[in-house]
């Protein structure tokens, strides 16, 4: 029920991978002990959710822990970031995550424009031509040599794993698995897909990839 006080940290979103999986991939390789709620019926349970002010944008994800409720995929992922040390030592460190994040975030909005917002055919057709051959390699470019700056040491602010990180890790799984021949293209660049490789090699990632979480909910 919307208007339960939650005992311990709560990720609410739809069941599948998407504006909520970097906040929880940081909760998972954190050990931290949450609870998951996939939402199926959401236009149903929406007017609960507000009036229990759980859902002031009317919109998923929503986190919840003792004391705080919480919108905003960005805004969650790097509360959680902050509480469990994926925000590097220093001020210097949290201002080049947010910059590495802010790039990610660029990325996510031109992918949901060329594949999803409504457009003719001829105008998705350039939309994804120009997504593939010109925006993403540029990307693929800069995030290589924010890595190379940072001594190709997997990471891309510091020494150790930062929300930026698993930011640019979750949203590349999602351009590969969504735009063909994306994944040729970033091939181009090893230190690239050292880092990912690095980031899904982690432990407890790891364990969570092996789990298969959303194809579980829907057995």
């Amino acid at each position: 029920m919307a208007s339960a006080t939650v005992t311990k940290p709560t990720l609410t979103y739809f069941n599948s991978a998407g504006r909520a999986e970097v906040p929880r991939i940081l909760l998972e390789d954190a050990g931290v002990d949450y609870d998951f709620v996939a939402i199926t019926n959401w236009a149903e349970v929406k007017p609960e959710y507000q009036a229990a002010g759980k859902a002031p944008f009317g919109q998923l994800p929503i986190y919840e822990e003792p004391g705080l409720v919480l919108a905003q995929s960005s805004a969650i992922a790097r509360h959680v970031a902050r509480e469990h040390g994926y925000y590097g030592e220093t001020a210097h460190d949290a201002a080049l995550i947010d910059q590495a994040s802010e790039g990610v975030a660029d990325i996510v909005s031109r992918l949901i424009q060329a594949l999803f917002l409504p457009l003719p055919d001829d105008k998705r057709a350039e939309a994804k031509a120009s997504l593939l051959n010109e925006f993403l390699p540029a990307q693929f470019e800069i995030y290589s040599k924010l890595l190379e700056k940072n001594g190709n040491n997997g990471h891309l602010v510091g020494s150790k794993l930062s929300v930026a990180d698993v930011s640019l890790w979750v949203t590349l799984g999602m351009v590969f698995s969504r735009v063909e021949g994306s994944k040729d293209a970033a091939a181009k660049y090893p230190n690239l897909q050292a880092f990912l490789d690095g980031v899904a090699s982690r432990q407890r990632i790891k364990a969570y990839l092996a789990r298969d979480v959303y194809a579980a909910k829907k057995e």
